[in-house]
């Protein structure tokens, strides 16, 4: 019986191993999304090599940035549209997190848009040159998966275009006994996943920054999908979450 109950936990231990290795190949594909575009700075691509004009040496204004917890950096001038030309800016945090990507208008000087990422170096920058800018980056709820935002320009200004659901598609697994609701703010209850079941997070309810409520959508071994929330409590948890 010993040994059965060895194998059983060694078995649970490589599933859990597998997910968590194609979890981190399926965010490595999305790290690479802009892959085929043309990369004129760290992490930072476009569509043609003469959007983009690298900073040089003149300083940078550090603004209401503590030197002491932030650093800021330009990286350079990107072609938004034909009407809009934008300082590229990133605000490191060198304590703590979330650090932030800031879009500057190099005519005006007026900040277009102030984006959190977990880490600037794990963010990547898809810039069209038709007035549509994409950031792929980490979750900063989320441990590695990455999703997609999409900036359009209207007038002088920066949007975000709204998404029903904010694609996650990764791989994890149950930490324990967790149950899948009908919609995101729960309901009747479609499905129940034992500890250890290997699951697939298609994606994330929008609008939900705050970690518990938090909801995504999951689709179970058996192709049924449903809403996980996040709980205070220890009552269903996935993996996917958890960083250590």
């Amino acid at each position: 019986m010993q040994c059965l109950a060895l194998l059983a936990a060694l078995f649970l231990s490589l599933s859990a191993s597998q997910a968590v290795a194609e979890a981190r190949e399926d965010n490595d594909k999305q790290a690479k999304l802009f892959a085929e575009k043309i990369q004129v700075a760290p992490n930072v691509y476009v569509e043609k090599q003469s959007q983009f004009v690298k900073w040089g040496d003149q300083p940078v204004p550090q603004g209401d940035y503590d030197p002491d917890g932030f650093d800021k950096t330009r990286i350079g001038t990107v072609t938004f549209s034909a009407d809009l030309r934008v300082h590229i800016d990133t605000i490191d945090n060198k304590h703590s997190f979330p650090s932030y990507f800031q879009l500057v208008d190099a005519h005006s000087g007026a900040v277009l848009g102030k984006y959190s990422v977990p880490n600037t170096d794990h963010a990547v920058w898809y810039f069209a040159g038709n007035g549509s800018a994409y950031l792929n980056q980490e979750h900063s709820q989320l441990c590695g998966p990455r999703h997609t935002r999409k900036f359009q320009q209207k007038g002088k200004t920066l949007i975000e275009v709204a998404q029903p659901l904010v694609y996650v598609g990764t791989e994890t697994y149950a930490e324990t006994t967790t149950q899948l609701y009908e919609t995101p703010n729960g309901g009747k209850v479609v499905a129940t996943l034992a500890p250890e079941t290997k699951v697939t997070v298609l994606g994330l309810a929008p609008g939900r920054t705050e970690f518990y409520g938090m909801a995504l959508l999951v689709k179970t071994p058996f192709g049924l999908t449903g809403w996980h929330v996040v709980s205070p409590t220890d009552e269903g948890r996935l993996n996917v979450y958890q960083c250590n």
